[in-house]
């Protein structure tokens, strides 16, 4: 039987958000019921562009599912690595990661469209960029346009970063020739030095030239 997937595994993450909750737990001791509560993690599941769709999971079993997801090859090893890298800063009280580049950097977003975009459940430059019409919806008046500006702006970063990763090639090959030439410089400099430290050649003690 094949092991190859009938489809590509899934690799855009939604958003989460984690939280500890209070979970009721009931028990029988002799006869008697018992009610107690225990700390519960949680997570709430959004899809990106989507405000309203919400899943609700505890952290162990959606982590469980995903595992399972990631082995018959349903979502990617990003997918699977993202999703548990988030869990792990919240669970360290850290700032969850974001997938792609945050809103707040995208220079050509103003506060006010940042804060529009972000209330529409959208929080990464990439995903406006590749926000379909329910998502642009929920942004309203002039979500097209911002699309727009978050395209050209990936665009040019991307060529920028092309620019700066051949600068940056060009300056290791200068500082290799430079620290090249201050070697020869040395090696020439120890060569003169030499001949400095020589004695002069007496000239009486020259060979005579046979006469023919």
């Amino acid at each position: 039987m094949s092991t190859v997937p009938i489809s590509e595994p899934e690799d855009h993450p939604p958003y989460l958000d984690f939280s500890l909750t209070a979970k009721r737990m009931v028990k029988t001791v002799k006869g008697k019921t018992e009610i107690y509560y225990e700390d519960c993690e949680i997570v709430t599941i959004t899809p990106m562009g989507d405000n309203k769709t919400q899943v609700i999971k505890e952290c162990g079993e959606w982590l469980d599912h995903l595992k399972y997801r990631h082995h018959h090859h349903m979502i990617s090893d990003n997918y699977l690595r993202f999703s548990e890298n988030s869990y792990n800063a919240w669970k360290e009280r850290r700032e969850a990661p974001i997938n792609g580049m945050p809103l707040e950097e995208c220079a050509v977003l103003t506060p006010a469209e940042i804060q529009m975009v972000r209330q529409a459940n959208i929080r990464s430059v990439e995903d406006l960029a590749n926000a379909n019409d329910e998502g642009l919806q929920q942004i309203g008046m002039g979500a097209r346009n911002l699309k727009r500006k978050a395209t050209t702006y990936l665009e040019n970063a991307k060529d920028h970063g092309a620019v700066s990763e051949k600068m940056s090639s060009l300056e290791v090959e200068l500082g290799s020739a430079q620290e090249e030439n201050i070697k020869l410089s040395e090696r020439l400099q120890a060569l003169e030095y030499q001949l400095a430290a020589r004695p002069p050649v007496d000239a009486s003690e020259q060979p005579e030239a046979i006469s023919q």
